[in-house]
C-alpha cells in the first residue's frame, strides 16, 4: 500500500510538470482525471546463453496517457516508426 502512495505522488508531480512544461496551468493535467488509475507492467528478460533464440514479447502498443520505461544496458526496445521496427539505444545512467 504505501509503494501505491508513493506511485500516486509521482505521478502527480510529473503531470505537474508536465503541465507547466507545456505552458499550461500546473494542475491542468491532473484536472483531465489523469491520476485516476495507475498500472504497473512489468517484463523481465533474464540473460540467455543463445541471444538468437530471443523472442522478447509481442508487438504491441502503450495505449496510457503516458508510459515510464526502464531500460538496462543491453539493447532489444524498439519502436514502430513509420511501419519499420527502430532500435532504440539504451541511455547510460547519470
Amino acid at each position: 500500500m504505501e509503494y501505491s502512495k508513493d506511485l500516486m505522488k509521482l505521478s502527480c508531480s510529473l503531470l505537474e510538470l508536465l503541465s507547466e512544461g507545456l505552458g499550461l496551468n500546473r494542475c491542468h493535467l491532473k484536472d483531465m482525471d489523469n491520476v485516476e488509475g495507475i498500472g504497473i507492467l512489468g517484463h523481465y528478460y533474464p540473460a540467455c546463453s543463445q541471444p538468437e533464440l530471443e523472442i522478447g514479447t509481442t508487438k504491441h502498443s502503450d495505449n496510457d496517457f503516458i508510459t515510464m520505461l526502464l531500460q538496462d544496458p543491453i539493447e532489444g526496445l524498439q519502436v514502430l516508426h513509420q511501419n519499420q521496427w527502430v532500435n532504440v539505444p539504451p541511455t547510460p545512467a547519470g
